[in-house]
């Protein structure tokens, strides 16, 4: 059986080959949204911020896109004030698309 922390680390590597420019996305913006996803996979982790980056936690070990994320200065994001986590929430990821 894989164990738990694969699991997450397989989901993270399908969602960031799912397209290109994935990682800048989910690393300039939009990390909260994906802290978010991971949360709806695995509702027993927890999303953290630290006012600048988001990660998922399970079980002691923080994750974002590139997989295992090691700063250790994250709070659980409800620790945030209402106000400050919809301005979080509202952060998108700009990107220009050539064809």
């Amino acid at each position: 059986m894989i164990s738990r922390h694969k699991k997450i680390l397989s989901v993270i590597k399908r969602i960031r080959d799912s397209f290109m420019g994935s990682e800048y996305i989910y690393t300039n913006g939009s990390c909260v949204k994906f802290a978010m996803i991971l949360r709806e996979i695995f509702p027993e982790g927890k999303v953290l911020y630290n006012a600048d980056h988001a990660v998922f936690e399970y079980d002691g070990v923080c994750y974002d896109i590139r997989g295992v994320a090691y700063d250790d200065r994250y709070l659980p994001l409800e620790e945030y004030g209402f106000g400050q986590i919809k301005d979080i929430l509202s952060q998108k990821a700009s990107i220009v698309v050539k064809y």
